[in-house]
């Protein structure tokens, strides 16, 4: 067999971004669990691993739940682990969860370890999903459910920014999606991240069949976050929205600055990207001043799917 081509841990090893991963957690909702221990193979007393998990907020969604099992998560990424374990003591989690460093490409569990592995969004940032998801076979029990957590990016998400009073926030919007359709159309590169090309999220069911899974199947879920949804404390609704819009800040002048030709080939000059900037540091000034008494019910949501497999 050939050698795996493992470059994709270079770039995972000095990711710093943590706030992203943690962000996901207002996708899983209490009411959607059942349907994941359902489609992901997942009992009460199961015995799991989350691959790639990041912070481990995917594994702590499913541990809730939990009666005799538990969940191991793995990462390459040692800030990763080490944010996630913080956040295992804090919620009390740490008997139900356990999250170490370990490579995705040679793990150090043994095989036919766990009765159910999964993983969200993990197989698609490799530079050798194969090779991955093979490793991921190999330590599940036979019998045991095999599956990717998929958020598609064929599928542009939906982001409403709010009916904000501030001036300007009608241009923030137009220039918010023209930037966002001209990175994904013509800026974004798999390669940036040394990510596999061949196998996108879409051929999934087909990279299952190739590595020997049975009974393959596809099961399709939206998910939408609204940051006046008083079901979620304020200071955390608040936090949260300062956050993305930091990151997005921060994002969105990174990959203008690396790919500036493509978007001024495409109509997005300096001019507009100035003032989308400015917009989005003037939205969060707004929302860090006036959020707990503001209702503009921004919102976002996505359509994601989720691939499983059984091993025979």
């Amino acid at each position: 067999m050939a050698k795996a081509n493992n470059s994709s841990n270079d770039i995972w090893k000095a990711w710093q971004s943590y706030s992203g991963f943690e962000n996901r957690s207002f996708r899983f909702t209490d009411d959607m669990r059942p349907l994941f221990y359902k489609w992901l193979g997942i009992s009460p007393n199961s015995y799991v691993l989350d691959a790639g998990c990041g912070t481990g907020v995917f594994a702590r969604y499913l541990a809730v739940d939990l009666d005799k099992g538990h969940i191991d998560g793995f990462d390459i990424n040692q800030g990763f682990i080490e944010y996630g374990n913080k956040k295992l003591k804090e919620l009390n989690l740490t008997e139900k969860v356990t999250l170490k460093i370990d490579d995705g490409f040679d793990l150090s569990y043994a095989d036919n370890s766990y009765d159910a592995v999964t993983n969200y969004t993990y197989i698609g940032v490799l530079s050798d999903p194969v090779a991955g998801l093979r490793e991921m076979i190999r330590v599940c029990k036979p019998g045991g459910v095999v599956s990717c957590v998929v958020a598609t990016n064929s599928i542009p998400p939906i982001v409403w920014q709010g009916d904000y009073p501030f001036d300007g926030a009608n241009e923030l919007q137009s220039l918010y999606r023209t930037e966002s359709n001209i990175f994904s159309k013509y800026a974004r590169k798999a390669t940036d991240l040394k990510q596999n090309q061949e196998w996108h999220a879409l051929r999934y069911p087909k990279m299952f069949d190739i590595c020997g899974l049975k009974h393959i199947a596809i099961h399709p879920f939206a998910y939408t976050f609204n940051y006046n949804d008083e079901t979620y404390p304020l200071a955390y609704r608040q936090e949260l929205l300062k956050s993305e819009i930091t990151d997005d800040i921060n994002w969105i002048t990174s990959r203008y600055t690396e790919k500036k030709d493509v978007y001024i080939e495409h109509g997005f000059g300096e001019d507009k990207f100035n003032r989308l900037i400015e917009l989005m540091k003037r939205k969060l000034d707004y929302v860090s001043e006036h959020f707990a008494d503001d209702n503009s019910f921004e919102w976002i949501g996505g359509f994601n799917f989720i691939v499983t497999g059984i091993k025979e």
